[in-house]
């Protein structure tokens, strides 16, 4: 039972707060438009900027106000430990004032309801708060990201639009960004048909002058090693997804029969993509990095594991001769080694599959979506395709904490299981289940499973959803935006960082890396020095990660999907559909 005092409304509300990276659920102590004190189990320094964002039962309109953190008191005999949170916040301009003071009101009537006998209209005024009322705060979101939460893309710039027939209003898009067209004509792929031309010829000499170069170095001692390449501190290990893939690094491949393409990278040893640059350690030295190919497609290998550890372990050990103290597993490199452990113990550099920071970045691309959506987590419905999996596990563990419901959906159903008797004293309801049938009862749906093929559709997903790919390969139709304009899909796993440049085309705008080479560029960054993150992802190195990745400027991208950047008109449209 809550009461009003002057000039604050003591009431508990729940709210999400995000500190570090480090995510809790909590209650509000009491609000006011110049102030709010709440409880959790996660603590922050005194000073610090936060962003608050109430969420409304039924507006959806957005309110980020600005504060500071003013006071921070441990809770007496609370176990585990809770801490009372006092935020002063920045002065209200007259619109955001006046609309949080009518809510504000609203609710006092309503906690004043609730000290009269039970009746029709005590369930009527619980109804209005919960349903009805436009102006009725339902949850809260706080925040310290260094950011802001308002999405806003601007329009003035002199790009292209992407496609936006789903959208309403026009698709503004940002200066500089690679920018995918729906209606364009694909890439030839490799043996697809191309245009001879003598350029490509002499770059293909070019190339193999370079692949042969990087044979021979893996056979050499390190000192002398380095005598014939740039020297590097760290690695990222890739490979092609498909032969596609191939042209970005050969781009006489076009003029290939796919077979051919086929046979040649079921032979072809580790080679050099780009070296990636613009890093600088904590200190501030300048440091260099390389992108290394594992020459196997995916599906080569699924039809051949063995191979396929082989050819990591030989990548590794280039990176090693190269001279980097660690190296980074991305996509299929890390499944294949069962996330990192195969390699163990035979390697002298340390590694990391990129799982936890590829984690939570699918978790803060939920919290922000839902922001700019208007969906309250606490009240939220979440579904994990691959839930039982390195990556979705530890989202697994981080929403038990933040929604209402969670549904884990794995085939694996001893892994299944263990997660769920892990999970079986969080906040959330969690269900499990083997099949995607649950999936169109989820308000928030994260894919990251370890199949390299599309796995949910259009079909599967309830009106107003938000759907984060986090596999790579993804796990989401690339038609879902083109079929569905009622759900927003977020390809996940991009993170901003100011400054890099990787030297390779990965469909990524300038600046932007991968969140598995993004975890390798934070660990050397922060002189991070052994193995970080083998095997199932661990929440606590989820947070660690997005703290130190914040320390650098590292954070998140533009959402985006298939059909281009997503748009803020596109995202009012979700929360419009999920009203109605």
């Amino acid at each position: 039972m809550a009461s009003t005092i002057t000039n604050r409304l003591a009431v508990s509300l729940p709210l999400v707060a995000d500190f570090q990276g480090t995510l809790s659920r909590g209650v509000t102590a009491d609000l006011s438009p110049e102030s709010i004190s709440f409880v959790t189990d996660s603590s922050c320094s005194v000073g610090t900027p936060v962003s608050v964002l109430f969420y409304f039962g039924r507006s959806l309109a957005y309110m980020p106000l600005a504060g500071k953190v003013h006071a921070v008191a441990a809770e007496f005999g609370a176990s585990p430990a809770q801490f009372r949170i006092d935020v002063q916040l920045l002065p209200l301009g007259d619109s955001e004032r006046r609309i949080l003071e009518s809510a504000l009101q609203e609710l006092e009537r309503y906690l004043e309801s609730l000290g009269a006998p039970e009746s029709a209209a005590r369930e009527a005024a619980r109804a209005e708060l919960v349903t009805a009322n436009p102006r009725s705060i339902l949850s809260l979101f706080i925040t310290d990201n260094p950011y802001h939460l308002p999405y806003r893309l601007s329009a003035a710039t002199d790009l292209p639009a992407q496609n936006s027939a789903q959208l309403a209003g026009p698709s503004p898009v940002l200066p500089g960004i690679l920018q995918r067209d729906p209606t364009a004509a694909p890439p030839t792929p490799a043996g697809g048909v191309a245009k001879f031309s003598w350029s490509l010829v002499w770059q293909g000499f070019g190339l193999l002058a370079q692949v042969l170069r990087d044979l021979v170095i893996r056979f050499l001692p390190g000192p002398v090693a380095r005598l014939f390449v740039t020297p590097i501190t760290f690695a990222f290990i890739g490979h092609p997804r498909t032969l596609s893939d191939v042209p970005r690094k050969f781009p006489f491949a076009r003029l290939l029969p796919a077979h051919v393409v086929e046979r040649w990278f079921r032979y072809q040893w580790p080679f050099v993509a780009s070296y990636i640059t613009g890093l600088t350690m904590s200190d501030g030295t300048p440091t260099t990095g390389a992108m290394l190919i594992s020459p196997l497609t995916t599906e080569q290998m699924i039809r051949n594991p063995r191979l396929a550890r082989q050819r990591i372990l030989q990548t590794v050990r280039l990176a090693e001769k190269m001279g980097a103290r660690i190296a980074g597993l991305g996509a299929f490199t890390s499944i294949v080694t069962r996330d990192g452990r195969d390699l163990e113990g035979k390697v002298r550099l340390g590694l990391t599959t990129g799982n936890p920071h590829s984690a939570a970045i699918a978790v803060q691309n939920v919290l922000h979506a839902a922001a700019l959506t208007n969906l309250s987590l606490p009240h939220a419905t979440a579904a994990i395709v691959g839930g039982a999996g390195s990556v979705g596990s530890a989202c697994a563990k981080m929403l038990a904490r933040l929604v209402a419901n969670l549904i884990i959906i794995d085939i694996k159903k001893d892994a299944l299981e263990s997660l769920l008797t892990d999970l079986a004293r969080q906040p959330a309801a969690v269900k499990g289940a083997s099949t995607l049938d649950r999936v169109r009862d989820a308000d928030i749906v994260i894919a990251a499973t370890n199949n390299p093929h599309i796995v949910l559709t259009a079909g599967h997903l309830k009106p107003g959803a938000i759907v984060i790919d986090a596999a790579q390969p993804k796990n989401v139709s690339e038609e879902i935006p083109r079929q569905r304009p009622d759900v927003v899909v977020i390809e996940s796993a991009v993170v901003q960082t100011p400054g890099v440049d990787v030297h390779f085309d990965l469909d990524l705008a300038p600046g932007e890396a991968l969140g598995c080479l993004s975890e390798t560029m934070i660990l050397t960054a922060i002189g991070w020095h052994g193995h970080y993150s083998l095997g199932k992802a661990d929440p606590s190195l989820a947070a660690h990660m997005i703290a130190a990745g914040r320390a650098l400027g590292f954070r998140l991208a533009h959402f985006r999907n298939s059909s281009g950047y997503i748009t803020e008109e596109h995202l009012l449209k979700i929360a419009q559909v999920r009203v109605a």
